[in-house]
């Protein structure tokens, strides 16, 4: 179990330095997982797209809703 928690960990790290490095704002990425699986991913965008609500996770849970086909993220 130790490692599909790492592997994720370690996804979301890239997901910060991919926005770190596109000077998109600060350090941070978020993911959205279901049944083991990558739903939506992304970083921070707060300073790249001047919007307060552009956190890292407020960022991915559009895209999972849309993926997912529903508005609201269970499980």
């Amino acid at each position: 179990m130790k490692n599909y928690y790492e592997f994720f960990m370690r996804r979301a790290i890239e997901m910060a330095a991919k926005g770190m490095n596109s000077n998109a704002g600060g350090s941070f990425g978020a993911m959205v997982i279901k049944d083991g699986e990558i739903i939506a991913e992304g970083h921070y965008k707060v300073n790249s797209t001047n919007d307060p609500t552009a956190h890292a996770e407020m960022v991915v849970i559009p895209h999972a809703c849309k993926k997912l086909n529903t508005f609201q993220i269970t499980d």
